[in-house]
C-alpha cells in the first residue's frame, strides 16, 4: 500500500469555497457529493501520474482527477438560505502541494437545493450504471431515459444511445431495431469502459480511451479471423442491410462480438483499479437549468459528459439526452 497522505475534509472544502468565491456572509454551503481518498486510491493516483510522465501525456484539467484520487474531493452547493436557490456549485480538491483548490461554476437559472441534490445523485447513479453495464446488456439502460426508450435521433442527433437512422428501414421490426441499436452502442462504448482498467486513466481519460479503442480493434480483428469472416467487414454499418434476415444475422454476429469483447474485459480488468477510476467519474462537475426550457436541467461529469434531465410530473427526473467529448 502507498503511504497515506493528506486528505481534504468537509470543513476545509467549505472554508475554501467561502473564501475563494467571495461569497455573501449569509450563503449556505451544502455537500452534494464526497469522494473519500485512502492509501489505495492515492497509490492509483500516483501510478497515473507516473504513466503521464513516462509517456508525456498531458494531464486532464491540470490533474483534477488524479488529485481527487490522491486526497479526495467535494462538490458543494452554495445557496441562498432565504430562497434555497443554488447560486453556484464548487468542486473543491487538494492539489499535489497541499493547496486547497476551489473550482466555482455559477448557476444561471433557478435550481432549488433539493433538486440539485437529486440531480447529483441521479447523475452519479447513471454514470455508474453506464460504465458497469456489459456490452450485451446495454438495452437495460433504456429504462433510465424519459419515456422508457432511447432518445429519438431526429430530436437528439448527437446523443448516445439513439437508434441509428440506418436501422430505420421499412418493415423493420421495432424490437429487432432496438436490439441492434443496443448492440451497436455496446460495441461503441466498450473502449470507454475498458479505459477504466488502465493505470493512466485518471491522468488522461482521452489517452486511455484511445489505447482502449486500439485494443478493441485488435480484438475485433481476432474475432473476425477466428470466425473466418471478411477482415474488412464493418459490423456496425447497417446501410447494406436490405431485409429482415440480414438484420437478424447482423444481430447474431454483433451479439457474439460483444460477448467476445466482454470476456476479454472480464479477464483483464482489475477491480482494484476499475472501482476507484469509476468513482471519480461519478463526481458531477455542475448542475444547472437548461436555459429557455422549463422543467429541464443539465448536469456534467468527467471527463466531458453532459446529461439533459426532464422533471417528471410524478416527481424526480429522467434523462433525455447524453452527449460526451473524450
Amino acid at each position: 500500500m502507498a503511504e497515506d497522505g493528506p486528505r481534504l475534509t468537509a470543513g476545509q472544502a467549505i472554508a475554501a469555497a467561502r473564501r475563494d468565491a467571495n461569497a455573501k456572509t449569509d450563503s449556505k454551503f451544502t455537500v452534494l457529493r464526497e469522494i473519500v481518498a485512502n492509501a489505495d486510491t492515492r497509490r492509483i493516483g500516483d501510478q497515473a501520474l507516473e504513466q503521464a510522465q513516462a509517456h508525456k501525456i498531458e494531464l486532464y484539467e491540470n490533474g483534477i482527477l488524479v488529485n481527487i484520487l490522491r486526497s479526495g474531493g467535494y462538490l458543494l452547493a452554495e445557496s441562498n438560505p432565504q430562497t434555497n436557490n443554488v447560486v453556484a456549485t464548487h468542486l473543491v480538491l487538494m492539489e499535489a502541494g497541499g493547496a486547497v483548490k476551489d473550482v466555482q461554476t455559477e448557476c444561471h437559472g433557478v435550481v432549488k437545493l433539493a433538486d440539485a441534490g437529486e440531480l447529483v445523485k441521479d447523475t452519479a447513479e447513471l454514470v455508474k450504471q453506464m460504465y458497469s453495464t456489459p456490452s450485451t446488456e446495454v438495452s437495460s439502460l433504456a429504462s433510465r431515459f424519459y419515456g422508457g426508450n432511447f432518445p429519438d435521433a431526429d430530436q437528439f442527433p448527437d446523443s448516445l444511445f439513439t437508434i441509428p437512422d440506418s436501422l430505420r428501414k421499412p418493415g423493420a421490426k421495432p424490437n429487432e431495431v432496438r436490439q441492434a441499436a443496443a448492440l451497436f452502442w455496446g460495441y461503441l462504448s466498450w473502449p470507454t469502459r475498458s479505459a477504466l482498467s488502465m493505470p493512466a486513466f485518471a491522468a488522461s481519460p482521452a489517452a486511455a480511451g484511445d489505447a482502449a479503442e486500439m485494443e478493441r480493434d485488435t480484438l475485433k480483428a481476432e474475432f473476425l479471423q477466428n470466425n473466418k469472416l471478411d477482415p474488412n467487414i464493418n459490423l456496425v454499418d447497417f446501410d447494406n442491410i436490405q431485409n429482415e434476415r440480414q438484420l437478424q444475422e447482423r444481430i447474431e454476429l454483433l451479439t457474439r462480438l460483444d460477448r467476445f469483447l466482454e470476456d476479454s474485459l472480464r479477464k483483464e480488468a482489475d477491480p482494484a483499479l476499475v472501482t476507484p477510476n469509476l468513482s471519480i467519474l461519478t463526481m458531477p462537475l455542475r448542475v444547472d437549468v437548461y436555459l429557455n426550457h422549463e422543467g429541464e436541467f443539465v448536469s456534467t461529469s468527467p471527463p466531458k459528459s453532459l446529461f439533459l434531465w426532464h422533471r417528471l410530473a410524478t416527481g424526480g427526473f429522467a434523462v433525455k439526452e447524453i452527449t460526451w467529448d473524450w
